[in-house]
């Protein structure tokens, strides 16, 4: 079998840690393991694969055990944090971490401090829902709020992020179309028109035009557009996260172009792997089932890759909180990238050099040169 141990990692979409004040919360620790809400009992999240993993993966590093909260504290009550989170992120090769800025756990780290507990460059996300949230106002007109969210979507790469990324699936859904101006004016009034715009954004028509006038802004600044599809939290109908639904604004702007990461895709993974081998600028990962579903890293990796170019396959894991998510995540996926080109009905076709250079495209170089516009070597 391939030993993936020496190439680099950049995790494509990922979110920071919280911070060492709550090194020794036991329930953080746990609920990190399930996209579960907070009513969910503790006592199933416990009776889980990936909770186990995330446990081993703590006891290896710490070289003590644990059984209840108490004990837990303990073990972690006079560790230095950040030399244990450097740890787990070295060993693993993490190298960059490409952060989405719209969702941080409770006290979590800012940009400098994640740096420091991983040794990883950091690189931001913007994400369009919540910039058009803080940039609308009962008292500002549509147009004026329009043109401010188009200027920061434009500027966004000179600002210092390298991606945009839209959580339309939990919202509307991804079977987006064209609107027009009236329509999304009338939606902003509607949104806006209570004298509140704390409650989150569901206006389809907005988001559409939202969508589509970004998305000629992002074909000329080169920024790609990430697009939540598939896995995630319970708010979202999943029927309606199927990348499938984006088949008419795929077709309208990546041939312009425009380069579109589907995130997650999971139980859609095998619908995502068939849009990135049939449009230009389609790319995708399998992140969140693995580590969440970390029985099914295998299966899932196999699975994504029956049709989908190499070069359309990246590694990210969607952790948060603490660094053994990160851990486990890198373990399960190059042991999974491994298992794959191991088995003889791939084996027996591709050269090991082949086998090495798309393993090394897959975990670092797709994702350094979809958002830095950086090359491999080769």
């Amino acid at each position: 079998m391939l030993d993936l141990q020496e190439f680099p990692l950049i995790d494509h979409h990922c979110h920071t840690l919280m911070d060492g004040s709550h090194k020794g919360n036991l329930e953080a620790f746990i609920r990190m393991t399930s996209e579960a809400p907070a009513t969910y009992p503790l006592s199933d999240l416990q009776e889980t694969v990936t909770y186990e993993a995330v446990k081993s993966i703590a006891s290896d590093a710490t070289g003590r055990a644990w059984e209840d909260a108490a004990e837990f504290k303990q073990v972690f009550r006079s560790l230095d944090y950040a030399d244990y989170s450097r740890q787990l992120f070295q060993s693993r090769r993490y190298e960059r971490l490409f952060v989405d800025t719209g969702f941080s756990p409770a006290q979590g780290m800012s940009a400098d401090d994640l740096a420091t507990h991983t040794n990883a460059s950091i690189h931001s996300i913007l994400r369009l829902e919540t910039t058009a949230q803080e940039l609308a106002d009962s008292d500002k007109p549509f147009t004026v709020w329009r043109d401010e969210l188009l200027d920061t979507v434009q500027n966004a790469r000179k600002n210092g992020f390298i991606g945009i990324k839209s959580i339309v699936a939990y919202r509307t859904g991804l079977e987006l179309r064209p609107a027009s101006t009236a329509e999304a004016q009338a939606a902003y009034q509607r949104w806006t028109g209570s004298g509140s715009v704390s409650r989150p954004l569901m206006e389809a028509d907005l988001f559409h035009y939202m969508l589509w006038e970004t998305a000629p802004l992002l074909i000329r600044e080169e920024l790609p557009l990430q697009f939540h599809s598939g896995y995630g939290d319970p708010d979202e109908n999943l029927l309606q996260g199927n990348p499938l639904l984006l088949r008419e604004f795929i077709e309208a702007f990546c041939p312009r172009g425009l380069r579109i990461a589907l995130l997650h895709t999971y139980p859609y993974h095998r619908e995502a792997g068939y849009l990135a081998s049939v449009y230009p600028g389609v790319f995708f990962d399998v992140s969140l089932i693995i580590p969440l579903g970390a029985s099914s890293a295998r299966r899932v990796v196999a699975e994504a890759l029956e049709l989908s170019p190499m070069s359309r396959f990246l590694f990210a894991s969607d952790a948060h909180t603490r660094p053994e998510l990160f851990a486990l995540s890198a373990d399960l996926f190059r042991g999974a990238l491994a298992a794959y080109f191991s088995d003889a009905g791939v084996s027996r076709h591709v050269a090991k050099d082949k086998m090495d250079r798309w393993c090394r495209m897959i975990l670092h170089d797709n994702a350094s040169a979809l958002y830095l516009g950086e090359s491999g070597p080769g």
